[in-house]
């Protein structure tokens, strides 16, 4: 056993490696101080990050720590293009975008662009995104299509969670954290070895905090929420060749909804509305019963490695993931504590304008097969594989909307719809690395190739309008598609590379559930993406200086794109109606300044544009914004870690900035340019016994700063509603582990 058990240990700390980029450790060299090298799985096999011709950021547990990340929604914050926000009616869900694409609206008949991935699995669905992840390892973010060795329309890009995998080291860590507002979190992670062959692991964690808007009203406070999640793992090393690694992960959600704030009008519609600036976050709103919503996700994973000779490995991984999720979003509070202008009785006396309650579940199954090895004498690397995936689930949703609030109609609204859906994919794909004997073997060919085939079906009984306009339609979707990539990379000396890849990727077609009924059963078709990319990654200074740098350019066609139609203003459909193009660059600064200290600077800029945009027939590609693409962003961070004669001193500071953007097409909802600082000081390692105590203290959004975290515009109404951003928060976390 002592081969495999060797590999497992290897395979642990590969694990362990894929996070050095924004930590503060050092190598010592014969030349002196050195990065540590970056190893990163993002092509499915281990590498250097610095050989691998992908923009990419990976950041390990005590990094995310230091960031305050503690979900897929905070990673925003450090890595320039990535752009996520809550969904409008429903907090735990995200929305994602990377280099300006992504979509705006998550429906269980439409695929997301960015590609949410938990140990390989890929997450079909975003509900319960902004979930606790238990035993997270680290987290890697790969900007651009990933259209060759990912599951399924990762058009935008990918971000992967790996989880800490079983060891035969015994530990047991316990961590406690407090902060304002009532925050409080427990985690706890044990690894257990139970014998040579049989490793477990296990985390679980609870977490609460206080809402960050009052409900003057009856039921929960805004933001008010709990959090649980855990995790079980166990590793069995069956024999020198085949390893069996399962898990099952689980996490809830309860709470109060986020508050939308009416902060502005930006048009005059109707008697006393006039034009008004941007409000400023309210501590206080009331609605009648706000109620509680939750998000319960779980899954099971199944992976067997199985080490064929020197020159071929077979994994295998299974997976099956299940969703339950009630979502309700009241809308009344947008019209309290508005001040200036005139509004109907029925609106300031506090009456109802609209609330939503969703009802959401879906389960998934999945089997990956992966074929990675060389071949001729090492010339060659390759991955391959097969891909399978289904779903099924169902959505249901009431919307009660009080026009007269609105504007003067003289009813109430109300919009019930239900769901049945299922979606079918399967897939082919391979990569191969080829390195010639030519150029010293400095150039490295590699063609990616992937064939995808979907099919999505849904079923829509709508209820409009009270019964006046209902009916049960039927659609189905089929599409296939060919994606292939070409990369060139040349090592232009041991320390600077340089590659050209050209990249293609497409998301496959659905239903807009919130449509109307002829529109819902017509569906829409798949889009596509062309990408070109340049880049160059170097390490200078004898190491010490690292600098990774990207710039692209998107050719994007049949881009499906949300109409608010202009009879039934409840209604939205989706159209292939666009064309767009995006361009813009990156770079990843990591520099060892000294011992001590490190510094991390990464920047990103994006131009992203329609060239067309038809709306129900009319060209209006001049008026339109393409969401979630803010011009500029970058974060900069210093780490400094030094010996204490009871500890290691740790601190570090981080700032990050994102212009603004448009969170819809219509260039109304917006969020502002804003910077954020954060900052920890702690101190680790402290001996106690047999154990070892590490204390932190920590703030984010020092300067609280106010800003939207989304905004919704309501069409001809003219009312801009806004969810803000978490305020200045702090605390403190004690961490004793054994």
């Amino acid at each position: 056993m002592s081969s495999f058990r060797s590999y497992a240990m290897s395979a642990s700390t590969l694990l362990l490696a894929i996070t050095v980029v924004n930590t503060s450790y050092a190598e010592q060299s014969a030349n002196g101080l050195t990065l540590e090298e970056v190893v990163v799985t993002a092509q499915k096999k281990s590498e250097s990050l610095q050989d691998a011709p992908i923009s990419l950021l990976a950041f390990d547990s005590e990094k995310l720590e230091k960031l305050g990340i503690s979900d897929v929604g905070d990673i925003q914050s450090a890595v320039p293009n990535l752009s996520t926000a809550p969904h409008p009616t429903n907090r735990n869900s995200l929305t994602a975008f990377i280099r300006g694409v992504g979509n705006a609206d998550l429906q269980i008949t439409k695929d997301p662009a960015v590609g949410v991935y938990l140990d390989g699995v890929y997450l079909g669905r975003s509900a319960g995104l902004t979930a606790d992840i238990a035993d997270v390892q680290a987290i890697e973010v790969l900007r651009g299509p990933q259209g060759t060795l990912y599951g399924r329309n990762t058009t935008g890009g990918a971000i992967a969670i790996r989880s800490a995998q079983p060891d035969e080291e015994f530990s047991l860590k316990q961590k406690l954290s407090k902060g304002n507002r009532g925050y409080w979190r427990t985690l706890t992670q044990a690894n257990l070895p139970v014998s040579d062959t049989l490793m477990l692991r296990a985390a679980f964690s609870r977490s609460a905090e206080d809402g960050r808007v009052e409900n003057a009203g009856a039921g929960k406070d805004f933001g008010e929420q709990q959090k649980q999640a855990m995790r079980i793992a166990a590793r069995w090393l069956a024999n020198d060749d085949l390893a069996l690694d399962y898990a099952y992960d689980q996490s809830e959600i309860n709470g109060g909804q986020l508050a939308y704030q009416l902060t502005r009008i930006t048009n005059a519609n109707g008697a006393g509305f006039t034009p008004f600036a941007r409000e400023t976050r309210q501590s206080t709103l009331s609605v009648n019963n706000l109620e509680s919503s939750s998000d319960d996700v779980s899954g099971h994973s199944l992976t067997a490695t199985w080490f064929v000779n020197d020159e071929l490995t077979i994994k295998s991984i299974t997976a099956y993931r299940e969703l339950d999720e009630f979502a309700y979003q009241d809308y009344s509070a947008s019209a309290h504590h508005f001040s200036g202008g005139t509004f109907p009785s029925l609106v300031a006396s506090g009456a109802e304008i609209l609330d939503t309650r969703t009802d959401k579940v879906q389960d998934q199954i999945s089997q990956e097969i992966q074929f990675l090895g060389t071949l001729a004498d090492g010339k060659i690397d390759y991955v391959g594989g097969l891909y399978y995936f289904k779903e099924e689930g169902s959505e249901d949703q009431l919307a009660s909307l009080n026009l007269l609030a609105l504007g003067g109609f003289p009813q109430i609204a109300e919009e019930y719809y239900e769901i049945d859906a299922s979606a079918e994919s399967l897939a082919a794909f391979s990569q191969l690395e080829y390195t010639p004997e030519i150029l010293e073997q400095r150039l490295h060919l590699t063609l990616g190739m992937r064939y995808t085939s979907d099919k999505r079906d849904a079923t829509k009984y709508d209820n409009l309008y009270n019964n006046l306009n209902g009916a049960t339609v039927s659609g189905d979707q089929t599409s296939s598609k060919f994606t292939p990539s070409l990369t060139v990379a040349y090592d232009i000396s041991d320390d600077i590379n340089a590659y050209a890849k050209i990249a293609t990727a497409y998301r496959a077609g659905g239903f807009n559930i919130r449509g109307t009924e002829a529109r819902f059963a017509d569906g829409f078709e798949p889009e596509e993406l062309l990408a070109y990319e340049i880049g160059s990654k170097a390490e200078l200074l004898n190491r010490r200086v690292r600098l990774n740098l990207a710039a692209f350019w998107y050719e994007y066609t049949d881009l499906q794109v949300d109409q608010s139609d202009p009879v039934n203003i409840i209604a939205t459909d989706t159209f292939n109606a666009g064309e767009a193009k995006m361009s813009g660059a990156e770079m990843d600064l990591t520099a060892l300044l000294s011992r001590d200290l490190q510094l991390n600077i990464s920047y990103g800029y994006l131009d992203a544009s329609y060239e067309s945009f038809i709306q129900y027939g009319q060209e209006v590609s001049n008026t339109k914004n393409v969401p979630s693409a803010p011009q500029h962003s970058y974060n900069i961070s210093l780490d400094y870690a030094r010996p204490l004669s009871v500890g290691e001193l740790n601190a570090a500071i981080h700032y990050s900035w994102e212009d603004e953007y448009y969170f819809s097409t219509q260039g109304i909802a917006r969020k502002d340019d804003v910077g954020l600082l954060g900052a920890t000081l702690g101190v680790s390692n402290i001996a106690i016994g047999d154990s070892e105590l590490s204390v932190q203290l920590w703030g984010r959004n020092l300067e609280n700063k106010t800003y939207a975290a989304h905004e919704i515009d309501w069409a001809a109404s003219g009312f801009v509603t806004t969810i803000f951003g978490e305020p200045r928060s702090y605390g403190i976390d004690l961490t004793l582990s054994f």
